[in-house]
């Protein structure tokens, strides 16, 4: 969002780019503030299919969109959505391991989200070099269903695949 948006607004031509990267990061301070509780009170896989669920329409608007309104509504609700996925599969991250492991858990799945940083930002810029600045949008779309069709098979099995894991 950040490296993309407002170059977005710019090949289409529109004004307020810069407001984008504001909705966002406002709708995703929000969305922790005011949602940080639920995926202790609702449960990380509800909460982290919600968010994706979210942030998907908050790529689709951005992508499809026409004008800027629809984008800038699409910042929103990339930004609200997004605001909650860490959180709340990091609560069941912690809920699915020993106690003994837990820190080295959640260390792990951080390491995993940097790495998603890493390899999505060379991605997302050779696929704009190629495919334009819409295909960012449209990966993110597609990296956000693919997030909730795995977050629905974690809720169909009932737990995070932690085989090899020993207790205590």
């Amino acid at each position: 969002m950040g490296a993309f948006l407002s170059v977005y607004f710019l090949a289409r031509h529109w004004h307020f780019g810069s407001l984008g990267l504001t909705c966002f990061g406002l709708a995703f301070v929000a969305g922790r503030l005011f949602g940080g509780h639920l995926p202790e009170k609702m449960g990380g896989i509800r909460v982290a299919m919600i968010s994706l669920g979210i942030e998907a329409a908050g790529q689709a608007c951005i992508a499809f969109a026409p004008g800027p309104v629809l984008a800038l509504s699409g910042a929103i609700l990339t930004g609200a959505g997004c605001s909650l996925i860490y959180p709340s599969m990091g609560v069941e991250v912690v809920k699915r391991v020993p106690a003994s492991i837990r820190a080295t858990a959640l260390g792990g799945f951080a390491a995993f989200q940097d790495l998603s940083y890493a390899v999505s930002g060379p991605v997302a810029g050779t696929l704009s070099d190629h495919l334009g600045y819409r295909a960012i949008f449209l990966m993110g779309l597609g990296c956000a269903l693919i997030g909730l069709i795995l977050v629905f098979k974690l809720a169909r099995r009932g737990a995070l695949p932690l085989t090899g894991v020993a207790e205590g």
